[in-house]
């Protein structure tokens, strides 16, 4: 299966690092099935990434407004389908693997807040229903939630 990945992250949590951005874009950009990568994060990381360009990558400013950084960072993506990760740790080809296998055959794939999965069409029509609405969401798995009737597929960690 072909997929964007969007690295979404606001970097104010005590565990998102620039070390686990580098290392979730080599998987990503190692990894064939992904054809394009967008990265939306802070500005400081982005110019540091920009340093050091990687193929595929494509960089978006993080709004400060939760609702209008969802949206861009959706908006750059172009497959049908999207793996969204944060930057709270590193994210394993296994669990990867599990994600995408899920994605084929259900649209919405939540495996923990670092790792989702989702039919790009439905989550755009979430946030289009969000707008219309005037509904107030914080992450792309909320979106789904509260604005879709396709409710998440909730895939357990195996340690």
């Amino acid at each position: 299966m072909e997929y964007s990945a969007l690295i979404f992250d606001d970097c104010t949590d005590a565990e998102d690092s620039f070390e686990h951005l580098e290392t979730t874009a080599d998987l990503f950009v190692r990894d064939l099935r992904c054809r394009q990568i967008v990265v939306s994060c802070s500005t400081e990381w982005l110019l540091q990434l920009a340093q050091k360009p990687r193929s595929k990558m494509m960089l978006v400013q993080m709004s400060s407004a939760p609702y209008i950084a969802l949206l861009n960072g959706l908006k750059a993506i172009t497959q049908e389908n999207v793996v969204v990760v944060g930057l709270g740790r590193d994210i394993e080809l296994d669990q990867l693997d599990r994600v995408l296998d899920s994605l084929e055959t259900y649209p919405a794939i939540y495996h923990d807040k670092d790792l989702q999965a989702f039919d790009t069409r439905l989550l755009m029509f979430s946030l289009q229903l969000a707008i219309e609405t005037n509904v107030q969401i914080d992450s792309y798995a909320a979106a789904i939630e509260k604005l879709s009737n396709t409710p998440l597929m909730k895939i357990e960690n195996e340690i």
